[in-house]
This record gives C-alpha cells, structure tokens and sequence, in this order.
C-alpha cells in the first residue's frame, strides 16, 4: 500500500515539476511591418554611444549599423524589441535597444483604426567598426 501512495505522490511531483518547466509560447509579433521612418514618436530617436572601449577600433573609413524590430502596440506603446541585424558589436547593438524601448509612437493608423505594427528600426553609428 505505501508503494502505491510513494509512486503517486512522484507522479504528482514529477507532474507539477514538468509544467513548472515548459514556458508558455511567446506571441507572434504583428504581421504589419513599417518603417521607423514612417512613424510618428513623441521624442527623438537618439541612443547614447558608449564610450569606445580599449577592446574597440575607431574606424571612420566604415560605419556600424545595427537593424532593430519593436512590437508596437495598437496604442503606441513598445512592448517588445530585437535585434534583426546585428552590428557585430554588442555595446553598439545594446545600445540601440535600450533607446528604442524607451521611445514612445503616436499609434500607426490605417483607415482611422489603430493597428499594431512591427517596426523595423536601423541605426547607425558613425565611425565605430568591430572588437579588436
């Protein structure tokens, strides 16, 4: 008898511990793309350069440009970003990320409804090239 109470209560452990672990799938991101051009947003676009670092070259011969996405909600506001194209240098890409989570759009309107958008966002820092 107590085999039978030992076995259920692993099962019901093993059970919890299994749903503890998978991850609830992530949302799609929105099927419109726009560019960051043709939206509207409240404050400028402007990321702060990280100082360059002993393990970066300057190089004004090439420029680093990093292609972002944001998930735009229907009311402006960003709720998730990526890198879609990365600059190869992860201070510049990083960078780039956390000015464009703080930026806040005027809502993307089609017809007079407001839609969420995927807005595809590169930026470019001039001068900067690669890890040494």
């Amino acid at each position: 008898m107590k085999s039978y109470i030992a076995r259920g209560v692993w099962a019901a452990v093993a059970a919890v511990l299994v749903g503890c672990a998978s991850a609830p799938p992530e949302a799609p991101w929105p099927e419109q793309q726009v560019n960051i051009d043709d939206m509207v947003t409240t404050s400028p676009w402007v990321a702060k350069i990280p100082l360059p670092a002993v393990d970066l070259v300057r190089d004004r011969s090439r420029n680093s440009t990093v292609v972002l996405e944001a998930d735009v909600a229907a009311d402006g506001t960003v709720q998730r970003t990526r890198v879609a194209q990365t600059s190869y240098n992860a201070l510049l890409d990083e960078a780039a990320l956390l000015s464009l989570r703080e930026l806040r759009f005027v809502p993307y309107r089609e017809n007079g409804v407001a839609l969420p958008v995927t807005v595809v966002a590169p930026m470019t820092f001039k001068f900067y090239d690669r890890p040494r």
